[in-house]
């Protein structure tokens, strides 16, 4: 401001000083300013804009060097680490993060402010190329109220369909309450609980002059989730619990196995999954339009 200001009253003082210079003064200036204008349009902003742009780039593939750097070292350094460079991509707009070959446990999303990893991939698949790829373990990872629509948890089993004890995508003891896993997709992958969920979820308590009153002490893995349209094809469950779940009859669960010992809200909810877990697609739709 202090250079505008001095030249602007340097270029008056000449014009009133020097009337040799009034004659085609404000052509002139008029010239210069729409010199002046293309310079800052061109150079100023469209440069600018593209400067930034490759810079945010280069910045977002620099975080994504930093997950697969500490992805497969299970330690407080590293889960801290991945939790500032997710935080530094969301703040980028990117919720797509590559999480392919992450080995992770008791880490929270939530606590470190992650809301949202929409479209992200835990494991897409690669198998045989004995890399950072090919595996991917998610023990005791809480994903309470965390945007996980469209991830990809497991893209699918390589030996799905074969008598082949062999893990691709281990989920243990993970807790997905109230997360959004609308279209998520777990084909193929081994969900694991260690302890079966009681059966029921709390206690009444009994006044003598008030009306009994309910306490919850146990939610469930999956309680207030949103499974709307989610794929656990060929999937295996142990000690699954899918009360309180909102979509439960959306979901894909052909070939599914383990789920005779998952809990439901009902039975009636139990034996339709059980009848998509043990039919084709086709047959899975005409289970969900059977139950309603």
């Amino acid at each position: 401001m202090l250079v505008l200001v001095a030249g602007v009253s340097l270029v008056v003082t000449l014009y009133l000083a020097i009337p040799g210079l009034q004659d085609g003064f404000f052509n002139g200036v008029f010239v210069e300013f729409n010199g002046m204008l293309f310079d800052v349009v061109v150079f100023g902003i469209l440069i600018a804009l593209f400067v930034r742009a490759m810079e945010r780039r280069r910045e977002v593939q620099r975080q994504q060097e930093i997950i697969d750097d500490y992805k497969k070292w299970n330690s407080d350094e590293g889960r801290f680490r991945i939790a500032g460079a997710i935080r530094r991509l969301n703040r980028f707009g990117k919720t797509d993060i590559d999480f392919g070959g992450i080995e992770v446990s008791d880490f929270s999303f939530r606590r470190h402010d992650i809301r949202s990893i929409r479209g992200s991939t835990f494991y897409d698949g690669t198998w045989g190329e004995m890399g950072s790829r090919d595996d991917v373990k998610l023990e005791r990872v809480d994903f309470h109220s965390v945007d996980c629509r469209e991830v990809v948890f497991s893209k699918f089993h390589p030996f799905a369909g074969f008598t082949l004890d062999i893990v691709f995508a281990s989920i243990k003891d993970c807790n997905f309450a109230e997360a959004d896993l609308a279209n998520a997709v777990f084909k193929g992958a081994h969900l694991k609980w260690t302890e079966e969920h009681p059966d029921e979820l709390g206690i009444w308590h009994e006044f003598p002059d008030e009306p009994p009153a309910f306490q919850q002490t146990h939610y469930p893995p999956f309680w207030r989730a949103d499974l709307q349209g989610a794929s656990f094809v060929d999937a295996t469950f142990k000690n699954a619990d899918f009360r309180g779940a909102d979509g439960v009859l959306e979901c894909d669960f052909t070939g599914a196995k383990g789920l005779e010992s998952a809990i439901f809200d009902d039975d009636e909810v139990k034996k339709s999954v059980l009848r998509m877990s043990q039919s084709t697609k086709q047959g899975s739709r005409k289970a969900k339009e059977r139950h309603q």
